[in-house]
């Protein structure tokens, strides 16, 4: 699935000139469109990357790194790459410069170390683990847009916030009585600088 998701933004970014209305026939495809700085939100406790604005106004893909620094995870450093996708429900114009969009996305996270396994260790019981070094989210928030029309650097900012869960916590709370649903979520806030 990760592999899928990967090759699928691939195309995406390739078809960026057909998809984003907005750009310039000779951008070239690659370059991003903003970048990225979040905090938490399960895809490390700081997030920097940068993003693509695959659909106009639709649906925005990022690719990100995190980290988490052994004080917060009380084990051994995590690291994580992340791709993230966003689409915003609607947009409302608030004045001249400012919007606001409801969003609601996903992320697919690869840890890399030793905290993770691809394939469960012979050392563990046959079906006792599951592999635990890919992650999915599903998330919902708001994001606010201003536009800097008199910028030559930053084009505009997005600022945002989060509320979203990991897929296995969200099968724990299904399956377990031990687990209650206000203990899978997590909140996230960032940034997005506009080129």
């Amino acid at each position: 699935m990760f592999i899928i998701l990967i090759v699928f933004s691939t195309i995406s970014f390739g078809q960026k000139s057909f998809l984003n209305d907005t750009k310039a026939k000779d951008s070239v495809w690659y370059l991003p469109d903003y970048a990225k700085i979040q905090f938490a939100g399960n895809i490390g406790l700081l997030s920097v990357g940068v993003g693509y604005e695959i659909i106009h106004r639709a649906w925005y893909s990022e690719f990100l790194y995190g980290y988490v620094p052994e004080s917060v995870s009380e084990a051994e450093k995590i690291h994580l790459i992340t791709i993230k996708n966003t689409f915003p429900i609607c947009t409302k114009e608030m004045g001249t410069n400012f919007t606001l969009s409801p969003i609601v996305g996903f992320t697919a996270s690869l840890e890399t170390g030793n905290n993770s396994f691809l394939k469960v260790p012979e050392k563990y019981p046959k079906g006792y683990y599951i592999t635990n070094a890919i992650h999915f989210t599903l998330f919902t928030g708001v994001s606010i847009h201003k536009k800097f029309p008199n910028s030559k650097m930053i084009k505009g900012a997005d600022f945002y916030f989060e509320l979203g869960t990991v897929e296995t916590y969200l099968w724990y709370a299904i399956t377990s009585k031990e687990v209650k649903l206000n203990d899978i979520f997590s909140t996230a806030i960032g940034v997005n600088l506009y080129f």
